[in-house]
């Protein structure tokens, strides 16, 4: 017996061995921030050849948006996986009280254990084990890596990347206040010599404003104009800002330069064609039949709206609800909407162009479009956390099909 503890004793100092060394060197990989600076540096030099070939035309506006998009939602996922210096700190710490708690830990337990199961009648059954898995997932929502990224932008207030990235979350989350702040801040670190940042701001700023890109957006747009004359997004924005201010000529003007650099025969490619055709007709020219081949006619939905009575509980009569209709791969701004009250329904509705929210984005410049409905309790079109919501499934225009939307989602 006398032998066989010092044989098993050998064995626990010959397992220490392998555990202890690695435990202690932990307090050498503080890497966190130059990895994190690393992963910046790729990601933007990612970002100048995508819009390199956005410029040199081998990629489409549609592309691109939807190539910058995944670019920033890794950097985000790499930055929210990347340990700050306190935590690299806490996990030196860790690693020598870890190391200390293995030497004195293995052999007590070894020794308890043994006291206890090593005659095997204590041993556990096949059936008995179970294992545990961690089904967490480690892909987190965009108002998480918004979350990280705030925190981080705290710790590091002067890093203009990162102000730019979190305004675009902001941006697609549908929250044009804070976006406008952080895209603010992004100007200021990065001196506005950005067409992208300043055509991407006057957006959020005319979202908060009703749509309206009087004013400060119009002043940036110019500014991301005279940077880069070509700018897709700019030149759009410039001439929906001469239509709002009734200058149709230029506004047909900016919309014609943009055509050529869309995609032919795409949904983009279509709403500015409409445009331009609108445009043309507030000056007295006849209408045209767009290139696409799809002439530039009236487009209308009509369909039924009702409540999940589930949800019925959690309404007002007098709360407003909105129905619209927005492209399923264009603009997020409605292209027709109307106003009711949860005391209408369930109501019968209809979209049409005249419903439009600017009259050079309308349901006549798409082939797709998605058609839902929210009840508001702040009574603003912009969703918010605690609205009600559904939508039916997206619809082809020239099907002529009735819509049926159930109000059955609840907008957190």
């Amino acid at each position: 017996m006398i032998l066989f503890w010092f044989l098993a004793m050998c064995l626990v100092a010959i397992a220490l061995l392998f555990i202890i060394p690695p435990l202690f060197k932990r307090q050498g990989n503080n890497n966190g921030i130059d990895r994190t600076e690393l992963n910046i540096a790729v990601r933007r030099d990612q970002l100048r050849e995508l819009e390199a070939d956005l410029q040199n035309r081998t990629i489409s506006q549609e592309q691109y948006d939807q190539a910058r998009m995944e670019l920033e939602r890794s950097l985000l996922e790499d930055v929210r996986g990347t340990p700050t210096t306190s935590d690299a700190a806490v996990q030196v710490i860790a690693g020598k009280a870890a190391a200390w708690f293995v030497i004195l830990a293995i052999p007590l337990v070894s020794i308890t254990l043994y006291s206890q199961i090593g005659g095997g009648s204590a041993a556990l059954k096949p059936q008995e084990a179970q294992t545990v898995v961690d089904a967490e997932g480690h892909q987190g929502t965009i108002q998480d890596m918004a979350a990280t990224l705030e925190e981080r932008l705290r710790a590091n207030p002067e890093d203009g990347e990162g102000w730019v990235m979190l305004a675009r979350s902001y941006y697609f989350m549908q929250d044009p206040k804070k976006a406008v702040a952080a895209y603010a801040k992004a100007v200021e670190l990065t001196g506005g010599q950005d067409p992208n940042l300043l055509a991407d701001y006057a957006d959020s700023l005319a979202l908060l404003n009703n749509r309206s890109l009087a004013g400060q957006p119009t002043d940036l747009i110019k500014q991301a104009l005279a940077l880069d004359p070509n700018h897709v997004k700019a030149l759009w924005l410039a001439g929906t800002a001469a239509f709002e201010a009734q200058d149709f000529a230029s506004a047909k003007s900016y919309w014609e330069r943009v055509l050529p650099m869309v995609a032919p025969g795409s949904e983009n490619a279509q709403a500015i064609e409409g445009a331009i055709a609108e445009a043309g007709q507030r000056l007295g020219e006849a209408p045209v039949t767009a290139a696409s081949g799809k002439g530039v006619g009236a487009a209308s939905i009509r369909g039924v709206v009702k409540l999940d009575q589930r949800l019925a509980a959690q309404a007002a009569p007098m709360d407003t609800v909105f129905i619209f209709a927005r492209a399923v791969n264009g603009p997020r701004a409605p292209l027709a909407i109307i106003r009711k009250q949860v005391k209408d329904l369930p109501i019968s509705f209809e979209l049409n162009d005249s419903m439009a929210m600017n009259p050079a984005m309308k349901l006549s410049g798409f082939a797709t479009v998605v058609v839902g409905a929210r009840i508001s309790k702040s009574g603003t079109a912009m969703p918010q956390s605690g609205d009600l919501q559904g939508f039916a499934p997206q619809i082809n225009l020239a099907d002529g099909k009735d819509v049926n939307i159930t109000i059955d989602q609840r907008v957190d």
